[in-house]
C-alpha cells in the first residue's frame, strides 16, 4: 500500500515538473521552410476589434447593435484560433477561388459567395456530412436532384466541382429572388426554405438579424463574415504562407462525355497511361469502378483529352448492374419516388400500383416492391 502511494506521489511530482517546464520554455522559432504564423500565441492574444461597418454580398451587418458585434467577435475568434484550419483554407482557396470568381461574375452574383463553400465544406471536394450532404457546396440528395444533379449508383454530381458549382449558383439566385435579401437567402440555403418562410410568417419579420432561427443558422452570416475578414487579409492575423505552400489551381478543363454504355474505369485509365487512383482523385463524383453511361464531366491529366475518342472505340462495355433484378428497395434519406423510378427504370405509375400507393409520398425506411 505504501509503495503504491509513493509511486503516485512520484508521478504527480513528475507531471507538475513537466507542466512547469512547458510554461517556462520559450516557443521555438519556425523553420525557414515552414509557414510563418506570426500573430499570435494564445497568451499574447489576437486583439480583434470588430470594424465599424462590414457588409456581406453588399448588405451591411448591423454592427451598431451589441448582439451583432458579439456574434461576429465569437465567430472570428473561433475561426482565427483554429490555426491549422485557416492554413488549409488558404492553401485550398488558391485552387478554387479563381474558378468560383469567374463563375460568380458570369452569373452576375456577388463575389462574396465564394466564401460559402469555405463555411460549408472547408473546400474539401469529396466531404460528406452525417446528415447526408455532400461536396463543396454540401447539397442534400433531395436538393441536388431538384437542381438537376445526377445521383445514381455510378455518379454523384454533388461531388463534381463544375456541375455542383453551377447548380449552387442557380439555387442561390433562386433563393435571392424568393427571399429578396442575401441574408435570408443564405439562411434558407443553410436550414431550408420552409423553415425560414415559417419563421418569417410566425414572427412577422423579414429581417434575418432579428429572426429566431436554428442556432447554426443564426450564426451562419456571422461565420461567413468572419471567414471573409480572415481570408481577405490573412497577414493581419498571423497567416503568411510561402508561395509554394498554396495548392495549384485547376488549369485543365473537363471533357463533357455522353456514353451509351458503362466502361471499366481501370481499363480506361490504363489506356490513358495513367492510374485508376489518379482518375478517382480528379473525379470524386465517379463513385463506382465504372465510367457511367449518360452525360457527365470528366477531368483528365494534362495532355490526355485528345485520346478519349480512340480509347472508347477499343474498350468493351461492361454489363449493366443488376439493380433491375432486385425484388425490393428500402427508401433512404433524400430519395423520391421519381428518383427511384429513374434509377430502376420502372414507371412511377407501375411503382404506385405494385406498392398500392395513393400518392408519391414515401418515407425513409419504407420497403418498396420493384416487381409483382
Amino acid at each position: 500500500m505504501y509503495c503504491k502511494k509513493a509511486h503516485k506521489i512520484k508521478y504527480i511530482l513528475f507531471a507538475i515538473g513537466m507542466i512547469f517546464f512547458q510554461l517556462t520554455t520559450p516557443l521555438a522559432a519556425p523553420a525557414d521552410n515552414q509557414p510563418s504564423l506570426r500573430a499570435a500565441t494564445i497568451d499574447q492574444g489576437i486583439g480583434f476589434t470588430p470594424p465599424e461597418t462590414l457588409s456581406f454580398c453588399g448588405e451591411p451587418l448591423p454592427l451598431h447593435e451589441q448582439y451583432s458585434r458579439e456574434m461576429l467577435d465569437r465567430e472570428f475568434t473561433i475561426a482565427v484560433y483554429d490555426r491549422a484550419q485557416v492554413v488549409m483554407w488558404l492553401k485550398r482557396s488558391a485552387r478554387y477561388f479563381t474558378f468560383f470568381e469567374r463563375e460568380l461574375k458570369a452569373a452576375g452574383l456577388p463575389d462574396d459567395l465564394k466564401f460559402l463553400p469555405v463555411a460549408e465544406s472547408a473546400l474539401i471536394d469529396d466531404i460528406r456530412s452525417r446528415a447526408g450532404a455532400a461536396g463543396l457546396w454540401q447539397f442534400m440528395k433531395s436538393t441536388g436532384r431538384r437542381q438537376n444533379l445526377r445521383i445514381t449508383t455510378t455518379i454523384d454530381e454533388r461531388l463534381d466541382l463544375f456541375a455542383s458549382t453551377r447548380s449552387a449558383l442557380q439555387y442561390l439566385a433562386f433563393l435571392k429572388d424568393k427571399f429578396t435579401t442575401w441574408s435570408l437567402a443564405l439562411a434558407a440555403y443553410n436550414c431550408g426554405e420552409k423553415r425560414v418562410s415559417n419563421a418569417m410568417s410566425e414572427q412577422k419579420s423579414n429581417d434575418y438579424y432579428h429572426l429566431s432561427l436554428p442556432r447554426e443558422s443564426e450564426r451562419y452570416l456571422y461565420r461567413l463574415a468572419a471567414i471573409k475578414i480572415i481570408l481577405k487579409s490573412p497577414e493581419l492575423y498571423g497567416f503568411k504562407l510561402p508561395d509554394d505552400q498554396y495548392y495549384q489551381p485547376l488549369s485543365n478543363k473537363p471533357v463533357s462525355l455522353k456514353l451509351k454504355n458503362e466502361f471499366s474505369l481501370t481499363d480506361f485509365a490504363l489506356q490513358l497511361d495513367t492510374s485508376y487512383h489518379t482518375l478517382k482523385q480528379l473525379n470524386p463524383h465517379l463513385i463506382s469502378k465504372r465510367l457511367p453511361s449518360g452525360n457527365f464531366n470528366l477531368l483528365l491529366p494534362k495532355g490526355c483529352n485528345h485520346k478519349i475518342a480512340a480509347i472508347l472505340k477499343t474498350l468493351k462495355p461492361v454489363p449493366r448492374r443488376s439493380n433491375y433484378d432486385l425484388a425490393s428497395y428500402t427508401v433512404k434519406n433524400g430519395d423520391t419516388l421519381t428518383a427511384i423510378s429513374h434509377r430502376f427504370r420502372i414507371p412511377i405509375a407501375k411503382l404506385k400500383k405494385i406498392n398500392r400507393l395513393e400518392s408519391s409520398k414515401i418515407m425513409i425506411g419504407q420497403k418498396l416492391h420493384l416487381r409483382h
